[in-house]
């Protein structure tokens, strides 16, 4: 799987965030606490929605952890390819897992 791009809507501290990959080694340079983890945990989330095997209450934990600390939606888009094929998934986050909604 090579990922193409993203855009983060909001996930914690992130908001409106673009970033185009490229066919070779992408490295994320930014200050401590700019977001890194956060965009790492984004990735994650978009592809695998927040982990619900994990200890009881962890779910919760990390749905208000990401949640935007600006307001606003909450999710955004990961377009990726697989064996030459390009898929864009698109997720929103609610507040609980019900209320989330995920297109491919």
């Amino acid at each position: 799987m090579k990922i193409i791009s993203c855009h983060v809507d909001n996930f914690g501290k992130l908001s409106n965030l673009d970033i185009n990959f490229n066919e070779h080694v992408n490295i994320i340079n930014k200050p401590n606490g700019w977001g890194k983890s956060t965009l790492a945990a984004f990735f994650s989330a978009m592809l695998y929605g927040f982990d619900n095997k994990k200890e009881s209450g962890a779910l919760e934990k990390d749905r208000k952890k990401y949640q935007p600390w600006q307001g606003g939606p909450y999710g955004g888009r990961l377009t990726f390819e697989i064996d030459g094929k390009r898929y864009t998934i698109s997720r929103s986050f609610g507040n609980t897992e019900k209320t989330d909604e995920f297109h491919l």
